[in-house]
């Protein structure tokens, strides 16, 4: 198993914007996804550097190959740009290998 994650802020004026979209229009494509096992929306309690609310997504999946297929999706990609244009911050990203 995998993670994916996904790191980058907001302005406290995008954020209620970030989660409608994220619950209507991202988790959808990404629950469609075959190995898909959980999509999660995370933010930091205070506001950082800026007055920027700093967060990211943690995706689940269940192989390295499934994920790298679903992320050329297109509906996946058409969702991951529609947010990124709310993003204040180049996105950092990473994918882990869950261990134990």
């Amino acid at each position: 198993m995998v993670i994916r994650l996904f790191l980058s802020a907001v302005s406290a004026a995008d954020l209620d914007q970030l989660i409608a979209m994220f619950k209507e229009d991202v988790v959808p494509a990404f629950e469609a996804a075959p190995g898909c096992l959980g999509i999660d929306l995370i933010r930091a309690e205070t506001a950082g550097v800026g007055g920027l609310i700093e967060g990211g997504v943690i995706i689940r999946w269940e192989s390295a190959e499934q994920m790298e297929s679903a992320l050329s999706d297109p509906a996946i990609i058409q969702s991951q740009d529609r947010v990124r244009a709310l993003l204040r911050r180049e996105p950092l990203r990473k994918v882990y290998e869950i261990i134990s």
